[in-house]
């Protein structure tokens, strides 16, 4: 194995210092989350101060959900509903019985009764069969049951041992598309169904016509208010997801515990929510070495990627140390604009200038470079911690790549506003793709839409201003340079 010479060392440790230079700066640039959060004892005094250095949730255990959402259950009112058809069954049925009885009276007397009542599916004793062979006892049954019918079945009856079993006090009537809140008390059951029987007896004084007339009650009864069963555990369903999982909310900047304060069980909530936020974040869970050295390590590798790019596949520009530095100071010129987003503006990653850097490497160097260089820096800003719960990644590439192209249809500097009208489209059909499958509305689309035009605009207007001094600094002259130097319309070609 050649051990690489001192100026080797010199020639790469020149172009790679860059890489480490802009891992460092993406640590500090961007708001930290490094926090130590090792555990501490509730009821003893905390170590050091622990501030939220973003927003998150505690949630709440498994048993406090579980526990919630039963209790949540318990308050939907039991659903009973109003069966008319039930109801008007039960008329139909007791009239048409009438009906053959008074008939079979007119052709054969009680033993037609008899036989016509049994075809009816109701057996008759002899006596009773002589009962109903009376014209007035007959009619009278009948209106005792009509009236009946109409004071109980259809106000709503329960089944037998319905009410029971109930331990809701209120329930729920449903008649057709109304509801009512109905006491459980004043809901008839079937036992005050039989109650309500006697109270409208056509012949109290008769032991026949008594047993008749309660068989009778019994045998066209039909609960008319039957459990909706499906529909309450539907409602009951819904309140139980309805369930917020968190506990409370700990704000970004908020202090959780101070130093030489007891921590309470809260506090110890909070903390350990706190670290396994960090830790599915991808961020640091203390600030040790180790929580220092990770996400600069992760930061090193992603950004080397592209310098790896620029020794086997773009050796002319790796080469020139000017060319190198400028690539370097455009990544930190971005990475520390999108810093400032993540501090002030952490919920638009749309206006982080990635069009900026995709336009000047592709006028400088090609856009296949350009729109790697975009990737690689949409991946870094996309993995910071701040951005975690938004689409900074997909915003980042899109408004890259998008600028990338764009500057393929540029000719001369006048007609800048092509690659802003197609980055603005770009923006806003990134913006339509997360609104459709995230079910954001037309104004927050919109809104994205605008600040994504926004950026296009003052990228595309750095682009330009400072391209004259890239070119100073690298001794490139570009595409575009030589496009409008060769233009005939040009004063000088005159």
């Amino acid at each position: 194995m050649r051990v690489p010479t001192q100026e080797q060392v010199r020639y790469h440790g020149s172009r790679w210092c860059w890489v480490v230079f802009l891992a460092v700066l993406a640590y500090v640039a961007f708001p930290s989350s490094a926090t130590n959060v090792a555990p501490m004892t509730v009821g003893k005094p905390a170590d050091r101060d622990v501030v939220a250095p973003f927003t998150f949730p505690v949630n709440k255990s498994d048993e406090e959900l579980a526990r919630e959402a039963e209790e949540l259950a318990g308050t939907v009112k039991p659903i009973y509903q109003f069966q008319e058809r039930a109801a008007d069954s039960a008329k139909i049925a007791m009239h048409a019985l009438f009906s053959t009885l008074e008939s079979a009276a007119d052709q054969g007397g009680a033993v037609a009764i008899q036989q016509a009542a049994k075809a009816q599916g109701l057996a008759l004793s002899p006596p009773e069969a002589v009962y109903l062979n009376k014209g007035g006892k007959r009619h009278g049954l009948e209106r005792a049951l009509s009236e009946l019918f109409e004071r109980t079945l259809a106000l709503g009856v329960t089944g037998p041992g319905v009410l029971q079993v109930e331990q809701a006090p209120e329930l729920i009537v449903r008649r057709r598309t109304g509801e009512q809140a109905v006491a459980r008390d004043q809901v008839l059951s079937y036992a005050q169904y039989l109650q309500r029987a006697r109270a409208v007896h056509p012949d109290k004084g008769s032991s026949v016509g008594d047993e008749l007339y309660v068989r009778l009650d019994g045998h066209f009864f039909r609960p008319t208010l039957v459990p909706d069963t499906l529909q309450t555990e539907r409602r009951r369903d819904d309140l139980r997801r309805s369930v917020d999982p968190s506990k409370y909310i700990v704000r970004g900047g908020d202090r959780i515990v101070g130093a030489h304060e007891v921590v309470t069980s809260e506090t110890h909530e909070k903390l350990v929510a706190l670290h396994n936020e960090l830790v599915r974040r991808g961020a640091a869970t203390s600030r040790s070495l180790g929580g220092v050295l990770g996400p600069i390590l992760r930061d090193t590798l992603i950004v080397a990627i592209f310098w790896v790019l620029l020794l086997f596949y773009r050796r002319e520009t790796y080469r020139e140390l000017r060319q190198v530095a400028l690539v370097g100071g455009l990544f930190a010129l971005v990475l520390l604009q999108a810093a400032a987003v993540a501090h002030f503006f952490p919920q638009h990653p749309e206006i982080a200038i990635l069009p900026f850097l995709a336009m000047m490497l592709t006028v400088l160097l090609n856009g296949r470079v350009s729109m790697i260089a975009a990737m690689i820096l949409s991946i870094v800003i996309g993995l910071q911690p701040v951005f975690h719960d938004i689409p900074a990644l997909f915003f980042c590439v899109i408004g890259g790549v998008t600028a990338a192209l764009s500057v393929r249809v540029l000719r001369r500097r006048s007609n800048f506003y092509l690659p802003v009208l197609i980055i603005a489209l770009g923006y806003l059909a990134a913006a339509l793709a997360l609104g459709l499958a995230g079910g954001w509305s037309v104004a927050q689309v919109g809104v994205r839409g605008v600040w994504g035009a926004a950026n296009a605009l003052v990228s595309a207007g750095l682009t330009f201003f400072l391209l004259p001094v890239a070119e100073s600094i690298t001794g490139i002259t570009t595409d575009l340079t030589l496009l409008e130097l060769s233009d005939p319309s040009r004063p000088l070609l005159r």
